[in-house]
């Protein structure tokens, strides 16, 4: 899982959402990519009486998104699901298939 993680945040230019969706959320890029301990303890953590989880995801800004037609769009949220579903496959009962 570490080494998934790392290069889908480090080589590929993800993003880690961790922790509350309300308060104390921690974002990770590769700038600030955590140890594994570090990102269990953080989750962990979180407060019991919010909501809260992980996700990794692309970040693309507006502009980007609004300058795309809407193939090259859906072409490009097809690749990051591809870049994602064997991270996915790690952690899920049913594996996506590729």
């Amino acid at each position: 899982m570490e080494r998934e993680l790392k290069r889908l945040v480090v080589r590929e230019g993800f993003v880690i959402h961790a922790g509350s969706w309300e308060v104390d959320a921690a974002s990770l890029s590769s700038a600030n990519f955590p140890q594994m301990f570090e990102l269990r303890r953080l989750l962990e953590a979180a407060p019991k009486s919010h909501w809260a989880g992980f996700q990794i995801y692309y970040p693309m800004q507006e502009s980007e998104v609004r300058g795309t037609t809407g193939v090259d769009l859906v072409e490009s949220i097809l690749a990051v699901f591809r870049e994602v579903a064997p991270t996915m496959n790690l952690c899920m009962q049913i594996g996506l298939p590729m």
